[in-house]
């Protein structure tokens, strides 16, 4: 299976923007851990295009405490003589337990954190909350952001991952709209997909 084959995944990304006719590319380099998921590979290579302006790290090799982001991005200190960076964004994109989200915000106040999944799969973990009436409140620096298309589309994009020269041409439409064409030697597959910010707040 190759669920539990640890692997290197590259892709080549070209990406405009219909909103500033900006056309870039850029190469990534993913490792699929041995129990990692497709879908935990394309949420992140989707993220990245979400942020693309962001200059994200992805799969970085930082922790803070015992937490580990799936992309990130930094910003200079507010303290000129710290050496150290500051997370400016941090973004999880694998099933995360909103306590740890809470954590998160606290320890990092002044940072953007952001968790993003389906937006099916983000809708059930809001209803569970709600359906156990318990009140969970977010602060203000946490977003929550589904991306919605077709099952049939987040299949062609797993596949898509097998392809041995994996290339992706996106292009954004809108802030919250974007397609995908996977480039393969005998067809393009275009993908179009929708990005919610859903409640991150929770009142019952």
């Amino acid at each position: 299976m190759s669920y539990l084959i640890s692997r290197k995944i590259p892709i080549k990304i070209f990406w405009e923007s219909n909103e500033t006719e900006e056309l870039e590319s850029r190469r990534l380099i993913l490792q699929k851990g041995r129990m990692e998921s497709i879908q935990h590979i394309i949420l992140k290579i989707l993220a990245y295009c979400y942020f693309w302006e962001r200059n994200l790290v992805i799969e970085p090799h930082f922790r803070l405490n015992r937490f580990k982001p799936d992309l990130i991005a930094w910003r200079k200190p507010e303290i000129p003589a710290q050496e150290k960076l500051v997370p400016d964004l941090w973004i999880e994109c694998k099933h995360v337990k909103l306590k740890k989200l809470r954590k998160l915000s606290r320890i990092l106040p002044f940072s953007q954190i952001v968790w993003i999944h389906s937006k099916q799969s983000l809708a059930r973990t809001l209803k569970n909350i709600q359906s156990m009436k318990k009140s969970m409140h977010l602060s203000s620096n946490v977003h929550l952001i589904g991306i919605e298309t077709s099952e049939a589309n987040w299949e062609s994009l797993k596949d898509s991952i097998h392809v041995k020269k994996l290339q992706w041409g996106v292009c954004r439409h809108s802030k919250d709209r974007m397609e995908i064409s996977v480039r393969e030697e005998r067809s393009d597959i275009p993908i179009s997909l929708v990005f919610h910010t859903l409640p991150a707040t929770i009142k019952t």
